[in-house]
């Protein structure tokens, strides 16, 4: 891969064009051997994913799975270079049941919990259900690599599967350097896993929690929110999207591809620059980056990041 792979930035927002650059350098100094593979489970496209960037500079593949008739179609209305797409529910594979919503981000193998989003202040979600729909579900591992190539990144927000789909995907799973689930901290549907199981399966193979991209929290409905600003007064935190990677302690055992795309993700997808250094170091110690590497990756970053500035 070259930087003549590279979409021109012409046209680019000012973070968009830092992107670009981060991403040009990376490719061009530690030369990955191919872009980024990501599994997008719940390719739902009502969100603009935290790799669109990568994808429009050619920096990834995408597999996403789908099944929601609506949010599928909408993803076919307009394929993207790149994208793979497969309307198939990812989960213990055999029957399954679908309870689709008319918020369709709310869609889930779990029925909605009244108690629980009637304190949250949204009972009308659980007013907003529609008839489940019975369906197959499938397993990563049940996938061959012809449909589904084993993934460096695994993004997963399916509304409480995401446990059945860590747990059924391990030998899928066995390379990747990253995995971001949507994990909850309040429970919103009937009996699905929250965080503390997800971790422990995490840690089971290998990997360690990094950081949040991002938690949302809701205001407690109480006698007096009129007066309460929901802007600034919201302590019930509700979920959010985790960042996994492969226990960094054992970076040694790694191939230099997982090295290569691990500097890749930290640096164009979550953003975490500090692990995008420690990468290339490693890099510079197998004698597979210049020793300068790394110091001009940070020369990539804004100024107002640097001591000193």
């Amino acid at each position: 891969m070259s930087t003549e792979d590279i979409a021109p930035a012409a046209q680019l927002s000012r973070a968009d064009q830092m992107l670009a650059r981060r991403y040009a350098f990376l490719a061009d100094a530690i030369a990955p051997e191919r872009p980024l593979r990501i599994t997008d489970v719940g390719a739902n496209p009502i969100n603009v994913p935290d790799y669109d960037r990568l994808l429009t500079l050619g920096g990834c593949e995408v597999w996403g799975f789908e099944p929601d008739q609506a949010s599928f179609d909408a993803l076919m209305a307009d394929p993207r270079p790149g994208t793979h797409y497969l309307q198939q529910a990812v989960g213990v594979t055999g029957p399954g049941r679908f309870h689709p919503h008319r918020l369709s981000g709310l869609g889930s193998l779990f029925p909605i919990r009244k108690e629980s989003v009637t304190y949250l202040g949204k009972p009308q979600w659980h007013d907003s259900r529609r008839e489940p729909i019975d369906m197959e579900l499938i397993a990563l591992d049940d996938l061959d690599d012809a449909a589904l190539p084993r993934p460096d990144v695994l993004k997963i927000d399916i509304q409480g599967g995401e446990l059945d789909v860590i747990r059924t995907g391990r030998q899928k799973l066995s390379e990747a350097i990253c995995i971001i689930p949507e994990v909850r901290f309040y429970r919103i549907y009937e009996d699905e896993p929250l965080f503390g199981p997800l971790d422990v399966e995490l840690h089971d193979q290998g990997f360690r929690f990094h950081t949040f991209q991002f938690t949302k929290s809701r205001q407690v409905i109480n006698s007096q929110s009129a007066r309460l600003p929901y802007k600034t007064i919201r302590s019930q935190m509700m979920d959010g999207d985790a960042i996994y990677i492969r226990d960094p302690e054992t970076i040694g055992d790694w191939t230099a591809e997982q090295v290569r795309q691990l500097a890749v993700v930290s640096a164009c997808v979550f953003g975490s620059f500090d692990l995008t250094v420690f990468c290339l170091d490693e890099l510079v110690r197998r004698g597979l980056a210049a020793p300068e590497v790394p110091g001009q990756f940070v020369d990539t970053l804004p100024a107002w990041m640097l001591k000193g500035n």
